[in-house]
């Protein structure tokens, strides 16, 4: 089961690692296109907020299944 929480929260932290990464450069493409094109900036303006919504969820289910998986404390049984 460990290597099971383990899997999970590496897959989940390299998706939201990518998805921060896409997100600056939407970020800054969106704030180069809004002096230049306001209707194109908002397509970046979505991807930015698409890719910090992936991320934010990825976070989230990766602490969920950590916090789910952990291994119970023999002395907490016994209570």
């Amino acid at each position: 089961m460990q290597a099971v929480r383990y899997l999970v929260v590496l897959v989940t932290g390299f998706i939201a690692g990518s998805r921060i990464v896409e997100a600056a450069r939407s970020w800054q493409e969106w704030h180069i296109w809004a002096a230049r094109d306001p209707s194109g900036a908002e397509a970046y303006r979505t991807f930015f907020l698409v890719n910090v919504a992936v991320a934010a969820l990825s976070l989230s289910i990766a602490v969920l299944v950590w916090w789910l998986l952990k291994p119970r404390s023999s002395s907490a049984t016994q209570h």
